[in-house]
């Protein structure tokens, strides 16, 4: 955590000073104060302000239990009093703690600094400020300049968000970013749900990449990747590079598609859910479905009156928790427990529990087993991914024939005196012919997901087909015998 940050220079009358600090007295002390400043500035200002050699380079000290991270820069130019103009700023941390995630901020910001100072000369000019005052100084802080905002926006946002965007003048804007170590983030699929779980920057303090730019308003926790792909118009790679980003930041999380031919059940992590009655509480209000409202009209007022039975207890919701067990699909679920349910967001109920870690998904798996030699596959009893009807379907020479023969009646019925030799080619015949190449790359396509490795979500994704279709299409035989594994 960042227990304070200062900007110091080498004042040509004072020598190595403290311009600004945050917050106010942790290096220097204002007179008659009898607050203890974190640090001993007269120890380390000989290592703030270092040699021209020292200069441009990382430095961290380590002093009374803090290190202090630094970036001395040094401009040289006719200008300055002394040809020179050196200045540091200066993060101060728990000597314990991590330098490596701040050492790229320091870097980073007093650069920025070194920028404003050679483009617009802000740090010079803000010295001849009227009504200025310095670190240490009565009446410090002073409403004057724009560096002591700049190091409390930096120290409160990287505090508390890990992240800033600060606006210095119309052309100059300071974006920082920690980049703390962190496991790989998982790989995200076409078939995963983002959940924002926190929200995002507006487009005024952020900003957006292209991507994403497209893609948040289609993330909702309800559509998979390539659904948001489809809506947004955009190249499914490059919504999954966007949700990884996101994911990584801990904007986001994936979750399982919701359905309700699901299986869900619990892990053992339940037993922290029941002994926590404040994660219980925390449960209450997210999935209780908001209590209607009626407006009561009185002779004299109006009154907001709460119509409807309040949300679920805690044992309730434990209980129901309890009853998600291997087996038993959500829509059996929901019917068993209705009356439990009547007052819950079921979607919600599932998805609080996966997120806090106590409800998993099983997922369903089709596998092909290797029909027997000689045996031909049913004629297709169900609906046809790419559509059509439910008759017996025929080679492509009987439908040629039966095209013929109403070709041939048609034309001599119309008075023609000899009847014609054949049709021309026909848009029915390549219609068909179409069609059943069609369904049978289709086959072909779908026997790669049957190994028992993809799930459902998967096949449903990519194949654009929802999992009632494609139960159907694998019980109808043309797949050889088809086994679904939960797991």
């Amino acid at each position: 955590m960042l227990e304070a940050i200062f900007y110091a220079r080498f004042h040509p009358e004072r020598g190595p000073s403290v311009i600004h600090q945050y917050p106010a007295g942790s290096i220097i002390s204002p007179p008659g104060s009898s607050c203890r400043p974190l640090l001993n500035w007269a120890d380390i200002s000989s290592y703030i302000i270092p040699p021209y050699d020292l200069c441009n380079q990382s430095l961290s000290i380590c002093t009374a239990g803090h290190r202090v991270l630094a970036f001395p820069i040094s401009l040289e130019d006719a200008e300055y009093d002394r040809n020179r103009f050196t200045f540091n700023i200066c993060f101060v941390l728990p000597e314990e703690e991590d330098a490596h995630p701040w050492e790229p901020i320091v870097r980073k910001t007093a650069r920025f600094l070194m920028a404003i100072e050679t483009e617009d000369c802000v740090l010079q000019i803000e010295e001849d400020l009227k009504g200025l005052k310095l670190a240490g100084e009565a009446g410090y802080p002073a409403d004057v300049g724009s560096i002591y905002t700049l190091l409390e926006r930096i120290l409160e946002d990287l505090n508390a968000y890990g992240e800033t965007c600060i606006q210095v003048n119309s052309s100059q804007t300071l974006n920082l970013r920690m980049e703390f170590r962190r496991s790989a983030p998982p790989k995200v699929n076409t078939w995963d749900v983002p959940l924002l779980i926190r929200s995002l920057p507006s487009r005024e303090e952020w900003t957006w990449d292209l991507t994403l730019q497209r893609i948040h308003m289609y993330i909702d926790g309800i559509r998979h990747v390539q659904k948001i792909a489809e809506l947004a118009d955009v190249e499914v790679k490059l919504v999954k590079r966007a949700v990884k980003e996101l994911v990584l930041h801990g904007r986001a999380i994936v979750l399982d598609i919701f359905h309700f031919q699901a299986i869900y059940t619990c892990t053992r992590d339940l037993s922290a859910f029941v002994q926590d009655p404040g994660l219980q509480d925390e449960c209450r209000r997210y999935v209780t479905i908001p209590q209607e409202q009626e407006v009561v009209d009185t002779t004299d007022r109006h009154s907001i009156s709460d119509v409807g039975i309040p949300g679920p207890t805690r044992e309730s919701l434990v209980e129901l928790y309890s009853s998600l067990h291997r087996g038993i699909q959500l829509a059996d679920f929901c019917l068993t427990h209705q009356d439990e349910l009547a007052h819950i967001d079921v979607r919600r109920f599932i998805t609080f529990g996966v997120i806090k870690g106590f409800v998993q998904r099983l997922h369903k798996y089709a596998l092909a087993l290797e029909p027997l030699p000689g045996s031909t596959p049913a004629p297709a009893s169900g609906k046809r991914l790419s559509g059509g009807s439910n008759s017996k379907p025929r080679s492509g020479d009987d439908a040629m024939r039966e095209c013929d023969r109403a070709y041939r009646k048609a034309a001599l019925t119309s008075g023609w005196m000899t009847p014609p030799n054949g049709p021309p080619p026909s848009s029915m015949g390549r219609s068909y012919k179409s069609t059943e190449k069609s369904r049978s790359e289709e086959d072909e396509l779908l026997r790669f997901y049957l190994d028992g490795c993809h799930p459902m979500d998967q096949i449903c994704a990519e194949m654009h087909v929802s999992e009632k279709k494609l139960l159907e299409r694998l019980r109808s035989g043309r797949f050889g015998e088809v086994v679904f594994l939960n797991k």
